[in-house]
């Protein structure tokens, strides 16, 4: 209930009401499709479906922003390779001691101006998490169970999906890391604790630890509701 990301919203839009198996191969065929699209049309195709989860879906801004996120720390991720990569070609361009450090410093400034290298990938990514962050918002835990299930009897041609189970746990288990993370961040701090990486070394197992017996239950609820 109190991930940040990822998370559904109770609406009654076109796509809250759509098939679960059809939004499943939605989300499938176009989360992929993304990384195969030219770059310029990513650029343009993401921001418009911000605006249209904005005004079709009725997503606030706090959750447009929440799930754009992954992608900003992305870019953050990909800007300090790039500037690593600008820093490596300029000290490696220039021939010491021949050069003075005025030739040095004259080009300090191109440094940091981002490396085109990246933008690709970051395009096709961003847009590829867009569109699971929609689908995300408009699909709940219980839908995704029923896509899979209707998937998997029509391949298998059985009344039963055992499968699906695993598969709807696996899928609504990235906004519980969120929520798991979310209650141990209020501890820390209702205990007086600090941004810093003792923070991160402090919660991070506490983290898989409360992960791991997440799974473990639902496991043990799943086994005792099959018997």
């Amino acid at each position: 209930m109190d991930a940040n990301f990822f998370h559904y919203k109770v609406q009654r839009t076109f796509l809250h009401t759509l098939s679960p198996a059809l939004k499943i191969l939605l989300i499938l065929v176009l989360a992929l499709l993304a990384f195969y699209l030219p770059v310029r049309i990513c650029i343009f195709a993401y921001p418009v479906l911000i605006l249209f989860s904005a005004i079709f879906l009725k997503f606030s801004v706090s959750e447009i922003f929440s799930d754009a996120k992954p992608t900003l720390a992305y870019m953050i991720l990909l800007y300090i390779a790039g500037l690593i990569l600008n820093l490596s070609n300029h000290f490696s361009s220039i021939n010491f001691p021949a050069e003075s450090w005025e030739d040095v410093y004259a080009g300090i400034s191109k440094i940091f101006i981002p490396n085109l290298t990246y933008l690709p990938l970051l395009a096709h990514l961003a847009l590829s998490l867009e569109i699971t962050s929609i689908f995300y918002r408009t699909t709940s835990t219980g839908q995704f169970k029923d896509g899979f299930s209707s998937i998997e009897m029509f391949l298998t041609r059985k009344d039963s999906a055992p499968l699906s189970d695993t598969l709807a746990l696996a899928i609504s288990f990235i906004p519980r890391i969120s929520t798991f993370w979310n209650r141990l961040e209020r501890a820390w701090i209702s205990r007086g604790g600090k941004d810093s990486i003792f923070k991160a070394i402090y919660l991070f197992p506490k983290l898989f630890h409360v992960s791991l017996r997440e799974g473990y239950e639902k496991t043990l609820a799943i086994q005792n509701r099959s018997l």
